[in-house]
């Protein structure tokens, strides 16, 4: 899968209106574009796990399953980034109820546990999977979660800076409820589209995850077809032959 038709956003940053956004009943230029990534992105990471939904192993050969097993749990935490740092912050982009605080508290928790488990647990599954198999896999998809930490290091800092921006503007003002002409003083639209280009930072490391499964997959299917077809000329073999 090409990443790139979900994440080329630069020629089109400024063909959506402002809609009110970020905890706010004010318009935010550059909010839809963080609302249009989100969603892309959230798709992409929704397809982490397809190539599990049907897929059965003929052979009894134990590795084969256990590495299943280990890229289930690896493609597992990728689609769940959707649920830790995409649709925290989707809700917080299209939400207009005044909680800012809260919201961005939500979204920012997300990326750190994210990072944590990126950290720690995920690492433990790849030196895991890297015990079963040739360390080339493991070692690609340590390149892609390490491009994805990159990226939500940007995301954190990009989005503390946006959050700082919106809370100078409100304690300025008094009110979430002001104007857009005073809001645009204090939130400028390169801190909304910095956002956005985090989120693509992030974004553009999981086609290479996916594929990085995906193909494993299809070689874990190939050998193990393999496998099956050698045990049934075997087995015919002893029958045949005693």
């Amino acid at each position: 899968m090409d990443g790139a038709e979900y994440l080329d956003l630069d020629h089109s940053l400024d063909t959506y209106d402002p809609v009110p956004d970020f905890g706010l009943p004010v318009t935010v230029a550059g909010s839809a574009q963080v609302i249009s990534i989100t969603n892309q992105t959230s798709a992409l990471l929704k397809t982490a796990t397809n190539n599990f939904n049907d897929i059965s192993l003929r052979s009894n050969y134990t590795k084969h399953q256990n590495v299943l097993k280990q890229l289930a749990t690896i493609a597992n935490f990728t689609a769940n980034i959707d649920q830790s740092i995409v649709k925290p912050l989707f809700v917080l982009t299209t939400d207009s109820s005044g909680n800012v605080s809260d919201l961005f508290k939500t979204a920012l928790e997300g990326i750190a546990s994210t990072q944590r488990n990126i950290t720690h647990t995920l690492l433990e599954e790849l030196n895991g999977l890297e015990m079963l198999i040739d360390h080339y896999v493991p070692d690609r998809l340590k390149d892609g979660f390490g491009c994805v930490q990159s990226g939500l290091e940007k995301l954190n800092k990009t989005l503390e800076g946006l959050q700082s921006a919106i809370m100078n503007a409100i304690r300025n003002t008094g009110t979430v409820s002001m104007l857009s002409t005073v809001f645009k003083k204090f939130v400028s639209l390169k801190t909304v589209h910095d956002v956005v280009r985090s989120v693509r930072a992030m974004s553009v490391c999981i086609p290479s995850i996916i594929e990085t499964i995906n193909s494993t997959i299809a070689r874990i299917k190939t050998a193990d077809n393999f496998i099956h077809d050698m045990n049934k000329m075997v087995s015919k073999f002893k029958l045949r032959f005693g």
